[in-house]
C-alpha cells in the first residue's frame, strides 16, 4: 500500500480500503481489549464486522539493546481498547453497497529507564479479512506519543476508516478486521513468554 497518512496529519486519508482521520491527543483509562461489536444506524439491521485484537500482539517492551533485563526497558505501549461504529452505503447511481467502520483506536504508551529523548515511535496495524481468513488488505499507522520527565505515560485515541465494498449477497458478516501493535518476532517471543491481562 502506498501513501500513508502522517500521524498528524489533517483529516481522513483513503489508503485503499483504510483512510485515517486525526490524531488525538486524550488521557484515558487503560481498560481490557476485547472482541467489539458495532453500532449501528437506527433503520439498518445488517450485521457489522468483528472487530478483534490480536492478543500476542497487543502490548510491547521495547528494550534499548539486545537485554531484555526490565532495567533496560526504553518504552512499553499497549493496545488498549478499539471502538467501532459502522453504517451501510449505498451509491445511489451504482446500485452497490458498501460498509463504512469507523474506529476509535486508543493506545498507551510509558517510559522506560533507558529511554533517551522525549518521544516515542512505533506501529499499529489494521488488517481485513474475507470469508474463511482470506487476507484482501493490511495497512500500518506510525504512531508517535510525547513521554517526557513530568509525563512518564500518555495515551492518544487514533481514528482510522475502514471501507468495504459488498458484492451481492453479501453483508459484514463475510468479513473481520483485525488490529495490532506491529511487533519483531523477538518482541512476540517476550510477549508469549510475560502474557498480559
Amino acid at each position: 500500500m502506498t501513501d500513508r497518512g502522517k500521524v498528524m496529519g489533517a483529516g481522513a486519508r483513503a489508503i485503499n480500503r483504510i483512510g485515517r482521520g486525526v490524531l488525538l491527543g486524550a488521557l484515558l483509562p487503560v481498560v481490557l481489549l476485547a472482541v467489539a461489536s458495532c453500532a449501528e444506524t437506527p433503520k439498518q439491521s445488517m450485521p457489522c464486522p468483528s472487530v478483534k485484537a490480536v492478543p500476542d500482539a497487543a502490548y510491547l517492551t521495547r528494550f534499548a539493546g539486545e537485554s531484555e533485563d526490565l532495567t533496560d526497558t526504553a518504552f512499553e505501549a499497549k493496545l488498549v481498547d478499539v471502538s467501532p461504529k459502522c453504517i451501510y452505503s449505498e451509491d445511489t447511481d451504482t446500485k452497490k453497497t458498501k460498509i463504512v467502520s469507523d474506529l476509535l483506536v486508543k493506545l498507551t504508551a510509558s517510559r522506560g529507564p533507558k529511554l533517551t529523548g522525549d518521544q516515542v515511535t512505533f506501529n499499529y496495524v489494521i488488517a481485513l479479512t474475507g470469508q474463511g481468513g482470506r487476507k484482501i488488505t493490511r495497512q500500518q499507522f506510525d504512531v508517535t506519543i510525547p513521554l517526557t520527565a513530568d509525563k512518564p505515560t500518555a495515551t492518544i485515541v487514533d481514528n482510522p476508516t475502514v471501507t468495504i465494498p459488498l458484492q451481492k449477497g453479501e453483508n459484514g458478516d463475510y468479513y473481520q478486521i483485525y488490529v495490532f501493535l506491529e511487533v519483531t518476532e523477538k518482541e512476540l517471543a517476550y510477549n508469549r513468554r510475560n502474557p498480559q491481562q
